[in-house]
């Protein structure tokens, strides 16, 4: 019998990581795991890249595959790499391969230079299809990200996943396709979610979390602010609006549009695109009222000889902002100094 798992997790609906939750129940209960018939294959897709560009398709005959469907915008994704890449290292002269499918959840992701450009940065190893129009995605029936399908060279699914952990229960289903010897315990779960840990925000008219009463505006709008709203965007200033994103607008008497959410976390990553035909969008980080000091600075944050706390956004993906901190609730405020700026989403780290 094929297994499932799940935990947190992207998933493409407002109720985010919860209804994944409620999904993954819902499939230990009833054993109704995805399957794949051997007949669907990877055609159709965008190509292949790997972090200098695009490259050939692999050799997929009598292999056990892991596909992994992640998209580089996707903090879930991300802290899964270091795990996936220690298992492909160990296990790929031994008849197993990885096919990371990249699945962008936004528009500006599917392009091939860019999650080139993700790959190196965070060192994946293992080969990489681009599902730039996800029809990998949906003959899959995949709906979140990350998401792991475990195949035998017969075409049969052996486990699938959903979200982060479950590492060394990964590795025992792969060591058992390939009839090796049990693993010894190698690969801990390190991560935990605390059940009140703010969920992932989104900040676009069609599954924003926005606090202001007065809703989204399609058009630039001057947004008054709000008081203490968990878990949503607040939005003060000059701000446009999209399906997926806002971006800044107008300074409003000498003053930027800013935005204010109060969290419960450790630390907070954000999916950006700098202004059009700009070198960079600078945007001012408070926490808590006051700027970062550097163990609290995410590692996209620099402060400045003048103690502020600077993002510059130079590229469409996701940033660190705010890192190390003592879990708990805190107040972001992020202050954006360049007009048309864009904020697609907030994560919080657990």
């Amino acid at each position: 019998m094929n297994q499932t798992r799940i935990t947190a997790s992207r998933k493409n609906s407002p109720l985010g990581r919860f209804l994944a939750l409620f999904t993954g129940l819902f499939l230990l209960i009833f054993h109704a795991s995805p399957s794949l018939s051997a007949t669907i294959t990877l055609e159709g897709n965008g190509g292949w890249v790997d972090g200098h560009g695009l490259t050939s398709p692999p050799s997929l005959t009598g292999k056990v595959v892991l596909y992994d469907f992640w998209d580089y915008t996707c903090i879930n994704c991300i802290r899964t790499f270091p795990h996936l890449n220690a298992i492909y290292q160990k296990y790929k002269d031994k008849g197993l391969i990885i096919i990371g499918i990249h699945s962008p959840e936004f528009d500006f992701a599917a392009r091939p230079e860019r999650v080139a450009r993700a790959i190196a940065q965070y060192h994946i190893d293992f080969p990489v299809v681009l599902d730039k129009d996800r029809r990998l995605w949906d003959r899959f029936k995949n709906h979140y990200w990350p998401s792991d399908y475990l195949y035998s060279p017969t075409g049969t699914l052996l486990y699938h996943s959903i979200g982060e952990g479950g590492y060394d229960e990964l590795e025992n289903s792969i060591v058992a396709a390939l009839h090796l010897p049990s693993p010894s315990t190698e690969n801990p779960d390190s991560t935990s979610f605390s059940p009140d840990l703010t969920p992932e925000l989104y900040a676009g008219t069609d599954r924003g979390h926005l606090g202001n009463p007065s809703g989204f505006h399609l058009d630039d709008h001057d947004y008054i602010g709000h008081s203490v709203i968990n878990n949503s965007i607040i939005l003060k200033g000059n701000w446009s609006s999209t399906p997926d994103h806002v971006f800044s607008g107008k300074l409003i008497q000498g003053t930027p549009p800013s935005l204010t959410v109060y969290y419960q976390g450790r630390g907070v990553n954000a999916v950006m695109r700098r202004p059009r035909h700009q070198v960079a969008g600078t945007v001012i980080v408070l926490v808590d009222g006051h700027p970062l000091n550097m163990n609290e600075a995410g590692t996209d944050t620099t402060i400045t000889p003048q103690s502020q706390s600077v993002l510059q956004v130079k590229r469409s993906r996701m940033y660190s902002i705010v890192s190390h901190q003592t879990y708990g609730a805190h107040r972001l405020d992020l202050i954006f100094e360049t007009p048309g700026t864009s904020l697609y989403t907030l994560t919080f780290n657990p």
